[in-house]
């Protein structure tokens, strides 16, 4: 599965340019778009950000941003794969309790 990364040409001035860089650099199958505009014109203006699946992922400086990315990256990955249980396993009672009405 690929994940996407999205970030707005008017953020550049922040630096968000080098944090896509260095994500592009580190995590090649991760698929990025350039915009140019995103419509989240208040945090444009003030900070680095870029949107992962849709995500908005913000930081102080370029470098952050780029540390942000990329575990925002891996946590996207992480719950994007495949259940844990066996396609022949139920779900336990324990993880799946009934409601009440049920």
């Amino acid at each position: 599965m690929h994940l996407k990364l999205e970030w707005c040409v008017k953020n550049a001035p922040t630096g968000v340019r080098e944090a896509i860089k260095r994500v592009r650099a580190e995590r090649p199958e991760v698929e990025v778009r350039r915009y140019a505009c995103v419509e989240r014109c208040d945090l444009c203006a003030r900070q680095p950000f870029a949107l992962v699946e849709g995500t908005v992922v913000t930081a102080d400086t370029a470098a952050c941003l780029a540390q942000r990315l990329l575990g925002a990256i891996a946590a996207a990955h992480d719950h994007s794969g495949p259940s844990r249980l066996g396609s022949n396993e139920a779900p336990s009672s324990a993880a799946n309790p009934p409601r009440k009405g049920d």
